[in-house]
């Protein structure tokens, strides 16, 4: 009824695999041997389980046939054994008693295990028969013994450390250490123990303090633990390995966090408890082969320190990349601390920050600081189609941005210097009545700006801080954030703070070739989880912007300008106690639009093999996970091989590949998972607990519940929104890249910030010669579980750092917000901030579509007739001009009906779709008002072959429209 060998890790049983249905009885099992028929055997049962749920679930019987037994009782249950009896149908052989069955409910791909509670299936009058209505009847019936336990899979184990010690076996190993405050135990890296939580029986009947022996192999990143059982609590508790002539650090109690900074962890053991410190040792590729002799010294406030020796035997063989190709050895760990493309290097196509005194000067973009160090002026030289950055330098603010106090300060002079080509930054300090104020600023050669001022009290005082972002009117003309859909930007608008359920703290306002992102911030933010998490990790509350509760935002027109104010409300200091301010302007657009690019990467977003994409006719695959290549969420390196060899075909064929592949989340397959999730909600978000069967029985109940792909046996656990989990993520990317040959990545509702996406792009951009492609698809996040936030708004920082956009599920593109064709251009094309796109939802609608240069996705929606039609007027090479741009070379002479052209040695070309709610003729024109002929050739699903004479009407039906080759006199 099993297969594979044993494995270590239970004291009774041999531990192996087996073959049922995990739907109908759960993970785990134990095989019992009934020797001769009889009418009842009686069954104890040494399961050691690590949770406390034992009475409350079903023990199920199965015959060697596979048939249930239905006479079965529990006669006692406990974590630490369970007595059965039960009557053996199919006479003597192997019976498996399953012990945690559980049935899915819920989404597929979000499922919540219910355990199947305890069940009278037995007939009474076999109970009364058998004598088992008195319980110690069980001791009189013939016995049927245990003698393997097997799970459903290896992943799905609980061998060697999820068998827990029983009662008398930790109370012998507390007596044989008394006074002690902890004992320690070495365990090879092969055997992590992750969450359990309980004294592992493994350790509890091995020898304390025992020799640990390992094996490395030169040039490797040696990972290793030492188990901790704590017979008092015990805190700050630190390991150290000392004695051999390599580098070594301990991973359990800091490093590196994802912005290059030093960082401790505090770690605790609680009485009872047991803990796993992770150390890694750095096996130089020059070291002698041979036996090395050294400690792991542990220690813990108040207690003396414990040593556990280490052997550790260094091979002949040499690895590569420190033994990342093999993620089973661990290695990977390595890059937990790397600093890898952490610095202030420029990212292509972004130009170095030029200085000129106070004025920084960034592609298509200037500030002027004033002398607070705050922005005094900022301009854009990105023209109206946003296609260049040789434009007129325009204007976006109607006066200086200000930070006021409640009274005047005295400003000493501004610094400015330039740490590297990327990055400008200032400071500033100023003094007033009871307060001092320090500001510092930076500038970044993306567009990203910020200002942190701290206003610390010299006395008591009371301020009320206000910041006001006065914007040209004629330049804020949409706007998006604070609650607010894309749209035209309102007169007015008022705004409170309410994080507990709105990812709500950033604001956009501007136009396509000029704009800027206020969002609000303090020295206590932390990146809330998102995409169906928001509330598990919501925003905190700044609480110098949002004061005692009276802080908020609100904008005013006036006298051409758009006033966006945040304000604290009264704020009340004592004598030293200081609050941070912390703002940001995101300058956009941050690049030019590559309406070429668009048309001539024609993506396939399915997995297909590489003949049949170029067969298709698309030249860019993305392969998300669970796919063959790519079978397991956010690892893809766990198939290199197979990713590697898809690669290679897709080249040879002219197709690029892209991998979905986002650190949002972490499959169960990551050999590297019980590390991390041993160093508590660092790595792992905290949460309600719950969701895969899987989660609840190997990471306890602190946990958020991830993605589940059945078809692949996958399941995810999500991760924190910021972690030294991205560095290793940044390192993963870097491989991909370099050793497995992908082009690029497809990023599905990131959780990292815009310092990892920078670094992603500096990875992909150095590891490969050509220039890496990034998509980014967003499920709309304005609903309630994601806080009412729009995509684009709460992914604004990445997008410098990406090349296309898809927007994406839930997304309203005929309905109520769609009818708006502002919503389009804000919400969804990703024009305004130097980007195109495409649509994802129901098809998306392919005239609106057009006019921003978007279709859909193949091979969900079949775009191969618009990529014929674009390849035939030659779009590619042509140059566009969106309806957007104020002066279109193709006007439509209605409102409700827009015009994007494309001008190049195909001719001229426009698309035109209706946002007006009937159907409407209009009469097409040049720029000087003369009136132009089109042809609008045959393409399949979109529109059928017709001509129009010069000054002839078009009908236009709602939401529909045209693709047209357009001049003087009739094509």
């Amino acid at each position: 009824m099993g297969e594979t060998g044993p494995r270590p890790g239970h004291p009774e049983l041999e531990c192996g695999i087996g073959i049922w249905d995990q739907d109908v009885y759960g993970n785990h099992r134990l095989l019992v041997d009934v020797t001769a028929a009889a009418p009842a055997v009686a069954a104890e049962l040494p399961w050691r389980r690590q949770d406390s749920t034992a009475r409350d679930v079903d023990v199920i019987v199965l015959a060697p046939s596979g048939l249930r037994v239905h006479n079965t009782v529990a006669v006692e249950v406990t974590d630490e054994r369970g007595r059965i009896s039960f009557e053996p149908t199919a006479g003597p052989g192997a019976y498996a008693v399953h012990y945690l069955p559980y049935a899915h409910t819920g989404k597929p791909y979000y499922p919540q295990a219910a355990y199947r509670p305890p069940t009278r299936t037995a007939d009474p009058g076999w109970v009364h028969r058998c004598g088992l209505d008195d319980p110690a009847g069980w001791a009189a019936l013939p016995r049927a013994e245990a003698f393997r336990y097997e799970a459903a899979s290896a992943v799905d184990s609980f061998a060697p450390l999820g068998f827990a010690a029983t009662a008398a076996e930790r109370a012998a190993l507390q007596q044989a250490h008394e006074g002690e405050p902890f004992v320690l135990f070495g365990e090879d890296r092969e055997y992590p123990l992750g969450r359990y939580a309980r004294l592992p029986a493994r350790w509890a009947l091995a020898e304390p303090g025992a020799p640990l022996a390992g094996t490395a192999d030169r040039g490797e990143f040696y990972a290793v633990q030492v188990g901790v059982y704590a017979l008092t609590d015990l805190t700050d508790v630190r390991a150290e390995l000392r004695g051999l002539p390599f580098p070594a650090r301990c991973l359990s109690t800091g490093g590196i966090d994802a912005r290059g900074t030093a960082f401790e962890r505090r770690v605790e053991v609680a009485a009872e408890g047991v803990g796993a410190l992770w150390l890694g040792v750095e096996v130089p590729e020059e070291a002698m082969p041979g036996r090395y002799e050294a400690e792991i010294a542990v220690r813990a406030q108040g207690s003396p320190e414990r040593v556990l020796p280490l052997v550790l035997t260094v091979g002949d063989g040499v690895v590569d990349d420190h033994g990342a190709g093999e993620p089973a050895r661990l290695a990977r760990l390595g890059w937990l601390d790397s600093t890898l493309a952490q610095d202030d290097e420029v990212v292509p196509p972004f130009a170095p920050v030029k200085i000129d005194g106070h004025r920084l000067t960034i592609l298509g973009r200037s500030v002027e600081l004033g002398p607070a160090g705050l922005p005094h002026r900022i301009t854009s030289a990105f023209t109206p189609a946003v296609t260049r950055t040789d434009g007129p330098e325009r204007d976006l603010l109607a006066a200086p941005v200000t930070l006021g106090i409640g009274r005047p300060l005295d400003h000493e002079p501004l610094t400015v210097d330039q740490p590297g080509p990327a990055r400008a930054r200032w400071s500033a300090r100023a003094t007033g009545q009871d307060v001092l104020l320090c500001t510092e600023g930076e500038l970044e050669a993306d567009g990203y700006l910020v200002v942190r001022a701290t206003v610390e009290a010299t006395a008591d005082t009371e301020l009320d801080v206000s910041l006001a972002v006065p914007v040209r009117e004629e330049v804020a003309r949409y706007a998006m954030g604070l609650g607010l859909t894309g749209r035209a930007c309102p007169a007015a608008y008022d705004w409170s703070w309410d994080t507990p359920t709105r990812n709500q703290d950033a604001f956009w306002l501007g136009d396509p070739a000029a704009g800027l992102q206020l969002s609000l911030r303090d020295e206590h933010y932390a990146r809330p989880l998102n995409t169906n998490y928001y509330r598990e990790k919501p925003l905190v509350t700044p609480r110098s912007w949002a004061g005692d509760g009276e802080g908020g935002v609100r904008l005013r027109t006036a006298d051409g300008a758009r006033e966006l104010t945040a304000f604290s409300g009264p704020l009340r200091l004592r004598a030293g106690e200081s609050r941070r301010f912390e703002f940001r302007l995101l300058l956009t657009p941050f690049k030019p639009l590559d309406p070429g690019g668009q048309l001539t990467e024609r993506y396939y977003h399915a997995y297909a093999s590489p003949g049949e994409v170029a067969q298709y006719g698309a030249n860019v695959v993305n392969l998300h996970h669970a796919t063959p290549p790519n079978p397991y969420i956010n690892d893809p390196l766990l198939a290199a091989e197979v990713l590697r060899a898809y690669t290679d075909e897709a080249h040879r064929l002219g197709v690029r590949v892209k991998v979905y592949d986002t650190v949002r989340e972490l499959t169960r397959h990551t050999p590297e998972l019980p590390v991390l999730a041993a160093f508590g909600d660092e790595i792992f978000a905290a949460g309600p607990g719950g969701g895969h069967a899987w989660l609840r029985e190997h990471l306890g109940e602190d946990h958020v519940p991830g993605w589940v792909a059945p078809d692949v046996g996958d399941v995810a656990v999500v991760t924190s929104g910021d972690s030294r989990w991205h560095n290793s993520y940044v390192c993963g990317i870097e491989r991909l890249r370099r050793v497995v040959g992908v082009d690029g990545l497809y990023l599905d509702d990131v959780a990292y910030d815009r310092t990892t996406m920078k670094r992603v792009r500096k990875a992909l951009a150095r590891s490969g010669e050509a220039a890496p492609v990034i998509d980014l698809h967003s499920c709309n996040q304005y609903r309630e579980a994601d806080g009412f936030a729009s995509s684009v708004n709460l992914y604004a920082e990445l997008l410098p750092y990406v090349d296309r956009l898809w927007l994406g599920e839930l997304f309203d593109y005929d309905g109520a917000d769609g009818a708006d064709p502002a919503y389009w251009l804000v919400e969804i094309s990703g024009i305004p901030f130097g980007l195109m796109g495409e649509m994802l939802q129901d098809g998306g609608n392919p005239w609106r579509g057009l006019v921003f240069g978007m279709t859909g996705r193949a091979p969900m929606t079949d775009v191969r007739p618009l990529w014929r039609a674009f390849d035939r007027l030659r779009l590619p090479e042509a140059e566009m001009t969106g309806w957007w741009a104020g002066e279109p070379p193709v006007r439509t002479g209605h409102d409700g009906v827009l015009a994007t052209t494309w001008e190049g040695p195909g001719g001229m070309a426009t698309a035109l779709a209706s946002w007006a709610p009937e159907p409407v003729d209009v009469v097409l024109t040049a720029a000087d008002g003369r009136p132009v002929a089109a042809h609008a050739p045959a393409i399949e699903g979109f529109q059928e072959e017709r001509r129009f004479a010069a000054g002839e009407p078009v009908p236009v039906a709602p939401g529909r429209g045209w693709l047209l080759s357009v001049g003087p006199t009739s094509p």
